[in-house]
């Protein structure tokens, strides 16, 4: 055999390998599972370095000049994935996927697309030069509507500040792209618990699901991760079957055909799935370790205090819980390591209305303060009590509040307002105190 017919059966084979393995890397990074790699020209061993890797049957090992592991010490990769609407300006889904290098273990985070997020204070400043009704504490479906460029950095950044953990990649994906990955790996078998009818004009949506284990093709599958309104949780609902959906998409992603068979879907999403992801030919060196068992869904968990609001609110301390076990749990346990692989500080929201509100009248006009606790219940507060102030007149009303972000939410209620700051009411019977001022007359 002549060298030149060796080397492309070498380069043929390389490609079979990190197109398969391409595919497999799909199914780590969650709801659409695609993965893109910039490719430049006709021919994919043109533009890599092949002398790294050390092809073989079943896989690469990825290596630097001297042999050694080109990821060094990092045993863990994290991905942020989107799935966005038509225009790009909301995510219907956003997860983050935690890749274990050694383990083959996949964790797979959702994220309600009404979850409360804050966002970060440089990121704000820019923002409010061109929206100045925007809040800091908003959805993280709306990130991407409020930035004029690098929406997905935008979005990274905000999950980075708020679940308090680093992500290393982002791949974003157009609901086109996950219609034509489930259309090509094949139908996928699932159980659709209800009838699901919905329509929709504006968005272009119509859902019209009939109950039942069956098979359904991408334009089900879409109608299928975009239900929503016959849930009694509603989003949550969806995010959930958004999880059940994910497991049989990734048996079916992981049989031996489509392991084998991936070219056709692989030169599609390149072109049209929005990623930083370049580096995905060095993760050949895993293709055995990913197994559709390995895979483990997780929902950001609910604060109890939440009252099911617009919001989703997240429990600070059952999400860091989460975060340390997924993260940090698995080396702490096999390595003798005393300290977190990564330090998971997540941002710890608030959920205003759920904070206990002392309504006291500082004029002179009966009754107020009880007008102003009914107007404050109405509009989903928690005010307790209803009381004359001590040290009447007060011309202006004073809000005192245990944050800033109180007194920005509930300011606008109110005609003529000063913010005085005290923390300690946090842990107080009363978290903000509200007296009433001649203003409000």
């Amino acid at each position: 055999m002549s060298k030149k017919k060796q080397k492309k059966q070498l380069v043929n084979k390389f490609i079979q390998i990190f197109l398969s393995t391409f595919a497999l890397l799909m199914a780590v990074v969650g709801i659409g599972t695609v993965i893109y790699v910039v490719v430049m020209g006709n021919s994919i061993g043109s533009m890599l370095d092949l002398s790294k890797y050390n092809l073989t049957e079943y896989g690469a090992k990825a290596a630097d000049p001297d042999g050694k592991n080109i990821f060094g010490d990092k045993k863990l990769t994290t991905f942020a994935v989107f799935g966005v609407d038509e225009d790009s300006y909301r995510t219907d889904v956003t997860m983050v996927v935690f890749f274990h290098h050694e383990s083959g273990k996949v964790d797979i985070l959702s994220v309600p697309r009404d979850t409360k997020v804050k966002i970060p204070d440089d990121m704000y400043s820019t923002i409010k030069e061109r929206r100045s009704d925007v809040k800091q504490l908003v959805k993280i479906n709306a990130i991407p509507a409020y930035v004029a460029e690098n929406r997905n950095e935008a979005s990274v950044a905000v999950l980075e500040s708020n679940l308090g953990v680093p992500i290393d990649y982002y791949v974003n994906i157009k609901l086109d792209v996950f219609r034509y990955i489930v259309d090509t790996i094949g139908e996928i078998k699932i159980d659709i618990p209800m009838d699901m009818k919905y329509s929709d004009p504006l968005q272009n949506l119509y859902i019209n699901l009939e109950k039942g284990e069956q098979y359904i093709n991408g334009a089900q599958a879409e109608q299928l991760v975009r239900f929503r309104s016959g849930y009694a949780s509603a989003d949550v609902g969806r995010v959930e079957m958004q999880q059940v959906f994910m497991k049989a998409f990734v048996e079916q992603l992981l049989n031996t055909k489509n392991r084998l068979n991936m070219v056709n879907v692989v030169g599609a999403v390149l072109v049209k799935v929005d990623t930083n992801f370049e580096h995905a030919v060095d993760y050949l060196i895993f293709l055995d370790r990913i197994k559709p068992e390995n895979f483990v869904m997780h929902m950001l968990p609910r604060d109890p205090s939440d009252k099911g609001g617009s919001y989703y609110i997240y429990d600070y301390d059952a999400t860091k819980e989460l975060l340390d076990k997924i993260i940090n749990e698995p080396f702490l346990a096999s390595e003798n390591v005393d300290e977190a692989v990564i330090d998971v500080t997540p941002e710890e929201i608030i959920d205003i209305k759920s904070l206990t509100i002392s309504v006291q009248n500082g004029t002179n006009m009966k009754g107020l303060a009880g007008k102003t606790r009914d107007m404050l219940k109405e509009q989903g507060y928690d005010p307790i009590e209803a009381i004359d102030y001590e040290n009447k007149p007060v011309e202006k009303t004073k809000i005192y509040v245990p944050i800033p972000e109180a007194y920005a939410e509930i300011k606008t209620l109110f005609k003529d307002s000063e913010m005085i700051i005290q923390p300690e009411l946090m842990d107080q019977t009363h978290q903000i105190i509200i007296v009433l001022g001649n203003t409000e007359k």
